[in-house]
């Protein structure tokens, strides 16, 4: 804590606010140090923080009323629905899906301060809605600690790793459209990077209140030589080619290609000693430039548009990139400066956890969503307790479902399916949108509300978050084990125990029905209503452990039957739950996935 006062003061020093991120899923028993980490972080100054769970904001902000609480994009609030699940947010950093018309209507519906990503690293999945790295490595995305899955390699080329985000071109639309905050991904970079990613859009920012936008393109280079994997303006500017399928590595300066006469004409400055990468159609290999011939002489250096011959390895075709310069950056100090923040008064403050009060579960459900009619019909005949199917299936007034509503809905979307909640008349709902929740509360003949796991439902606060607009029965993260959700004040809540998890929700329409990763497992891909889901190569079944979950008081079942056979696999259940034991060979070829093990 003391390098985080020393860098608190240093930046009030200069002006500068500091947020400090405090935005993982956090489970029952690291409540206590989660809240007292914020009080710490409290008395040493800082001006706000990020966080996911949007139950804990009324807490934070009844506890330190002068703290800045802001939403973070791991809560994927999606469509403007979601102001009523924000008390105490100050602001709303949302996701990088939207499209800029999206993000004016919001901030024009809500009133709320919102962020955006400008600059660095895209995810491939909606952020929140990754499950990927949890799955494969147990290090899940959620709790920060991300392997980057998406930047391995997939049917034989990097077909989730996205190009880098850079909207520098665009801080005149943005600013106009009302955005408050620009946010720059710097994870896993080097100072130098950040430094110079900072400096670019502070001097686009400045230039355009002062009446002369100007984009820093020295500047920009250097920070494209620093790191980039290709540049894209993304989602908000409606932008389709996000994907660099060649490599996840840094490309540097794009130089030229090599002419028949292993000759290249440079697109920029090039110097012995500068670092390249030769992109070949074998693979991409790199090189320190040793020598460089310029009309037939040896030269130290050579500027853009000189044609020059390298004494490098390298085949006619093959495109070179500058990847590092021997040149020193000279950066002079920007006039810019904010007036000193003075040191507010503050101690440590407990944050008064909530007395929470047992609530046991009121009854055994076996609570199935199906991907057809036919599956809907066969999962009634096998005795489920509910059904869900997509309410926005072209078949779904003709089945014998309940509705389904999915995760990812824009405001248009979310106002369809709120009417068509409404036509069908339904007694129940599995939702996949928390941003429905508040208006699903006064819907009329709606008695039950189930929440799919994508809400991320990880502790009792979360619970009790939910219970507040009525009854409401999450299933909660399948990232949680036995004995972590055994611990849970609330046992009123459901369980996924089969089919494959979804493991990246994508708005980039994946073609194909499969991918298949370099040590051969393989991933269904699915389209659900407007996106792609990426799905777990194995099926979870808790089969038998569904026993265990009784003992403890956890009696709601879920069961997602991507893959069909839906009789049959809630047969198997109903001989669980009526105490027989499934035999191995029907287990084959499952998972428990964290029922065991846990994530870290």
């Amino acid at each position: 804590m003391r390098e985080l006062r020393d860098a608190v003061s240093y930046a009030h020093e200069h002006g500068v606010k500091v947020y400090l991120t405090f935005n993982i899923l956090v489970k029952n028993d690291e409540l206590p140090a989660f809240f007292d980490d914020v009080s710490e972080a409290y008395s040493r100054d800082i001006d706000g923080v990020i966080i996911q769970h949007l139950s804990f904001a009324p807490l934070l902000k009844d506890t330190f009323p002068d703290l800045r609480i802001h939403s973070s994009t791991q809560a994927a609030v999606s469509n403007s629905s979601y102001a009523d699940l924000l008390p105490g947010v100050d602001r709303v950093t949302l996701p990088r899906e939207l499209s800029l018309a999206q993000v004016r209507a919001f901030i024009k519906k809500t009133a709320i301060e919102t962020e955006v990503f400008v600059h660095g690293a895209l995810c491939f999945s909606y952020s929140g809605l990754c499950l990927f790295s949890s799955f494969l490595g147990g290090r899940s995305g959620n709790r920060g600690l991300c392997a980057q899955p998406c930047r391995k390699s997939y049917n034989g080329s990097y077909r989730l790793s996205t190009k880098d985000l850079c909207l520098v071109r665009r801080v005149p639309e943005l600013i106009a459209a009302g955005i408050a905050s620009f946010k720059i991904e710097g994870r896993l970079r080097s100072p130098r990077y950040t430094a110079l990613a900072t400096r670019v859009y502070r001097l686009a920012v400045d230039s355009y209140y002062k009446g002369e936008f100007r984009v820093p393109e020295r500047e920009l280079k250097e920070l494209a030589l620093e790191f980039n994997r290709d540049f894209t303006e993304g989602y908000l500017f409606d932008t389709v080619d996000l994907i660099a399928p060649e490599t996840p590595r840094n490309r540097g300066l794009f130089l030229g290609v090599l002419s028949k006469d292993r000759r290249v004409t440079l697109h920029e400055l090039l110097a012995v000693g500068d670092g390249i990468g030769i992109w070949t159609k074998a693979g991409i290999d790199g090189a320190v430039i040793k020598e460089i011939e310029l009309d037939g002489k040896s030269v130290s250096h050579a500027d853009r548009g000189e044609t020059v011959q390298l004494a490098i390895r390298a085949a006619a075709g093959d495109t070179i990139y500058k990847t590092s310069s021997t040149a020193p950056l000279h950066l002079t100090p920007l006039p810019h400066q904010n007036p000193k923040i003075a040191p507010p008064t503050r101690v440590r403050r407990r944050v008064p956890l909530p007395e929470l009060n047992p609530l046991e579960s009121d009854g055994q459900e076996l609570l199935v969503k199906v991907y057809s009619k036919t599956d809907a019909e066969a999962a009634l005949e096998a005795g489920a307790t509910r059904i869900f199917y997509s309410i926005f299936a072209d078949d779904f007034a003709a089945s014998t479902a309940l509705p389904y509503i999915p995760r990812i809905l824009a405001d248009d979307e979310a106002a369809e399916a709120h009417r068509r909640i409404v036509e069908s008349d339904s007694k129940a709902i599995l939702l996949g949108n928390l941003g429905l929740l508040p208006s699903l509360e006064c819907s009329g003949a709606l008695q039950r509300v189930y929440l799919e796991y994508s809400a991320n439902i990880f502790n009792d606060l979360d619970v009790a978050f939910v219970h507040r607009y009525g009854a409401v029965v999450p299933v909660v993260s399948p990232e949680l084990t036995l004995t972590e959700l055994s611990a849970f004040r609330s046992k009123n809540f459901a369980v996924l125990v089969h089919g494959r998890p979804v493991l990246m929700t994508t708005k980039y329409p994946l073609p194909g029905e499969r991918l298949e990763d370099e040590r051969g497992f393989v991933f269904p891909v699915r389209r659900e209503f407007t996106y792609t889901q990426i799905l777990n190569s194995l099926p979870m079944g808790l089969f038998n452990e569904v026993q265990w979950l009784c003992e403890v008081g956890i009696t709601k079942f879920f069961l997602d039957l991507t893959d069909g056979n839906a009789g049959r696999i809630i047969g198997l259940y109903r001989d669980v739950l009526a105490g027989k034991t499934v035999k191995k060979s029907a287990r084959r070829k499952h998972t428990r996935g964290h029922f065991t093990r846990g994530v870290q």
